[in-house]
């Protein structure tokens, strides 16, 4: 596990991930008028939660692509909390 923080000129930038048995679980931060590429590690893409619902039904949160293991979205300035099977 790992937490870090970052005090911006825009605001606050946090990023926080576990791992519990098979599962990974992801929480960022994003401050006002801000964008990130989020990198969740996933065996499946269609199977990456944000909320406790579909990360691709989640509002500020778009899927880019599938790449090196992990699902790449691109989100919206707010507070995401990503869950994820983790790839074997």
């Amino acid at each position: 596990h790992a937490r870090a923080s970052y005090a911006s000129i825009r605001g606050r930038i946090s990023s926080a991930w576990k791992i519990e048995g098979d599962r990974f679980r992801l929480e960022v931060t994003i401050p006002p008028n801000g964008t990130a590429l989020v990198h969740v590690p996933a065996a499946d893409a269609a199977g990456v939660t944000e909320g406790g619902g579909p990360a691709a039904k989640s509002p500020g949160v778009k899927f880019l692509r599938a790449e090196g293991g992990a699902a790449v979205y691109e989100v919206g300035s707010g507070s995401y909390v990503f869950g994820s099977t983790l790839p074997k």
